[in-house]
């Protein structure tokens, strides 16, 4: 008997244990970086939201919401994390009725805002269902009226605080720049100022997302044409580069593409060096003699970062300063402070104050550095393409923005591709053309259209960097929007040049053998969102293509060996496998194997035709890449 009441108490001693171990999984199946950040989540009341209702069971679904249509379907609410960049729906549909709607929320590169029928994808901002309960200017609720500009229409000039504050029409217009991904200049200084409000509050209140923060705010500096706001923006990024200590690799980026670099983000660049007996590199001298105001001579030329000036540099760098010179730890600091312009966000000087290495109060250790530098300048012969470069980073550069309106003029429809020659882009940067001759392109007035571009906001394709391929002036050029400083990947590069290929192959006219070629590149590389859309963008000039697939053989022949072409036919073939046109006859196949000058009958090996399609892309990379010399 003693034992069966053992037994039993046992028993009901484990089953307690399992269900309040059931409870805590469930409890515990949100986000537990917000737990850890937040504590509890907050229902409407402000109480726990375990206790509402000790039998229901909040439970966020596994994946966020990334489809625009469902977006109007989806509740929020606090217990969704804070610092996820999407909005997360409920998988217990009764919980809608208990949807927070005035809850400040952040959506940031992964996520988006849907207003009425309009998707505002990455905006990298805060916004709320109804008016939040946390004042920030740069909330976007998205119950307000908005109202998209027509064509005639008279754009708003007055200034605003807030996006509250804005008229149907501004929200309009401020909506579309940011839709844009914020590579456009803005109507009015006052879109800008309410968007860095929010960046802002994230990086200085939230304290998350600081990389983001930091590259975003850089990405609106080429788009500033007032003064005031562009001084605030390079103090906001100068104060949050300390702040996170950024990188040595990412900060020495950061200042490549500067004209003139803020003292106390140099400082920061130089303090790895500080007491480390390792000579300063090159990359790094060269950056700082071409940015900083200190160690410039008055009256002396700015010149604008290249890797030929680089490489005319080093040497004379390392031969006047024995390999590099070598700097101590400075006796003195300098303060790096920031106040926010967000009016809602109270300066916290202790935070917002940070002490760094002065490395400007005695100059005497950079004279060796110095006299390398005149010395280089001095022997510095700026020829016309260097003066075109020049002028591109300077106030002086072409008005390529008047250049992309023209061009936006001339098209039916808004949302028309904007397409140009080659010859129409030389003219805009001064280059002589040279058209009645026919005369190809070289490969320094290539880069300078290519470098042109990409400081303006924009990538040229085709892609001006395949070695041996021929470009005349009068070819057709298309523009697609890049994001300043960043770098095209590999993958997608050969992608792009794999379904231009493709296209020409198969005499592509319609969209229905375009886009499930687009599409099918994705199992062969790791493409991002927006190489697809760029991928898609080049449809405008690849149905139909503007070249016979002989072009193509042509310089693929010249930089690719016999086995190499071989491995590309066999590559080219398993991509197009699905197509009607190689299956019903043979045709597809024969043109391919003339086109590269290779035999019919070199199939893949039976080791090859069981790779997966990720391999196979990992293998024609290494391939195609050869063809790729800049």
């Amino acid at each position: 008997m003693l034992y069966l009441v053992i037994g039993l108490f046992v028993a009901v001693a484990v089953g307690i244990f399992l269900r309040q171990q059931n409870n805590n999984n469930n409890n515990n199946s949100g986000d537990s970086a917000e737990q850890n950040l937040n504590g509890n989540a907050q229902n409407d009341n402000g109480k726990n939201n375990n206790d509402d209702d000790e039998n229901k069971k909040i439970v966020l679904t596994a994946k966020p919401v990334t489809d625009a249509a469902k977006a109007s379907g989806a509740t929020y609410s606090s217990a969704a994390p804070a610092g996820d960049e999407s909005p997360y729906g409920y998988s217990d549909k009764s919980e809608k009725k208990k949807a927070v709607s005035n809850l400040l929320r952040w959506c940031g590169r992964t996520g988006f805002i849907q207003v009425n029928n309009f998707v505002v994808q990455a905006p990298v901002t805060y916004w709320s269902n109804g008016e939040s309960s946390t004042p920030e200017p740069s909330c976007i609720d998205i119950t307000l009226p908005v109202a998209f500009p027509s064509e005639g229409d008279e754009i708003p000039k007055n200034e605003v605080a807030s996006y509250a504050e804005m008229d149907p029409l501004q929200r309009g217009i401020y909506l579309t720049w940011l839709a844009g991904g914020r590579i456009r200049v803005p109507d009015h200084v006052c879109y800008p100022l309410i968007w860095l409000c929010g960046i802002e509050r994230r990086a200085i209140v939230d304290k998350l997302d600081l990389g983001i923060c930091i590259a975003d705010a850089f990405k609106l500096l080429h788009l500033m044409r007032w003064e005031a706001m562009r001084d605030n923006l390079i103090r906001f990024i100068t104060w949050l580069a300390v702040k996170i200590w950024l990188p040595d690799d990412d900060l020495l980026a950061l200042c490549k593409r500067m004209n003139t670099v803020p003292e106390g983000m140099l400082c920061i660049m130089l303090s790895s060096y500080a007491n480390s007996k390792l000579p300063l590199p090159s990359a790094t001298a060269f950056t700082l003699m071409r940015t900083s105001e200190k160690l410039h001579e008055p009256g002396e030329k700015k010149i604008p970062y290249s890797d030929e000036l680089l490489q005319k540099f080093t040497p004379i760098y390392k031969e006047l300063c024995s390999g590099g010179i070598i700097l101590s730890k400075p006796k003195n600091t300098m303060t790096i402070s920031y106040v926010p312009s967000n009016p809602t966000i109270e300066p916290d000087k202790k935070s917002s104050t940070i002490e760094i290495l002065n490395f400007f109060d005695n100059l005497e250790p950079f004279q060796p550095l110095k006299d390398a530098w005149h010395v280089f300048l001095s022997g510095l012969e700026e020829s016309y393409e260097e003066r075109i470069v020049n002028e591109i980073v300077t106030e002086d550069r072409p008005d390529f923005e008047k250049f992309i309106d023209d061009i936006r003029a001339k098209n039916e429809k808004e949302d028309d591709p904007l397409i140009s020659t080659f010859g129409e882009l030389g003219e805009l940067l001064q280059i002589k053309t040279e058209l009645n001759s026919e005369r190809k392109i070289k490969g320094r007035e290539r880069k300078i259209m290519v470098d042109s571009a990409q400081v303006e906001g924009w990538q040229i394709y085709p892609d001006l960097g395949i070695s041996g391929r021929e470009y005349l002036w009068d070819e057709k050029i298309l523009f697609i929007p890049l994001e300043q400083g960043a770098k095209l990947s590999a993958e997608y590069r050969i992608a792009s040049f794999v379904l231009e290929f493709i296209c020409a192959l198969t005499f592509a006219r319609e969209e229905r053998l375009f886009e499930p070629l687009r599409q099918r590149l994705n199992d062969y590389f790791k493409l991002s969102d927006d190489d697809n859309l760029r991928l898609e963008a080049q449809r405008a000039l690849n149905l139909p293509t503007e070249h016979e697939p002989e072009y193509y053989g042509e310089f693929i022949g010249v930089w690719l060996s016999d086995k190499e072409k071989i491995q590309l036919k066999n590559f080219l073939l398993n991509v197009m496998s699905f197509m009607p046109e190689l299956k019903e006859n043979d045709d597809l196949k024969e043109r391919t194997c003339s086109v590269l000058g290779v035999r019919e009958d070199t199939d893949p090996s039976p080791e090859e035709a069981r790779k997966s399609p990720s391999n196979l892309g990992a293998d024609i990379i290494k391939v195609v890449a050869l063809l790729f010399k800049n």
